[in-house]
């Protein structure tokens, strides 16, 4: 590893840090069998090319959240997303990540940015 880039890529080893926060603070992703995985992960049909949308639900592994929601937009264009209405964390948008969030939503149709991941979280 090369430190001295990590002052020339700070943005991205700051998105890395809170990646590790995030699998820290959540046991949802932290599941460790077939069992927990396929009881809890649950994947959305989508009919865009380029798109993986599913969520890890009950209070996964023990986790404080309900449910989290994971979409990956692998193409060079916006995806529009519907995700059930609720109080959503957003933890990750436009090639933002913060574990504790970075801001409030209220679900239905949403924006996936190109080659990037929406992560969202719901206690309720």
């Amino acid at each position: 590893i090369d430190w001295t880039l990590k002052h020339k890529n700070a943005e991205q080893f700051n998105y890395y840090c809170e990646l590790t926060k995030l699998r820290k603070a959540h046991p949802a992703f932290r599941m460790t069998t077939a069992e927990q995985i396929a009881k809890h992960i649950v994947f959305d049909n989508t009919t865009e090319d380029n798109l993986i949308s599913y969520s890890i639900k009950d209070n996964a592994n023990g986790d404080s959240w309900k449910e989290i929601k994971l979409i990956f937009n692998g193409s060079n264009e916006v995806a529009e997303v519907k995700v059930k209405k609720g109080e959503w964390t957003i933890i990750a948008q436009d090639g933002q990540l913060k574990a504790d969030g970075l801001n409030e939503c209220k679900g239905g149709k949403l924006s996936v940015a190109p080659c990037s991941a929406l992560i969202l979280a719901r206690t309720k």
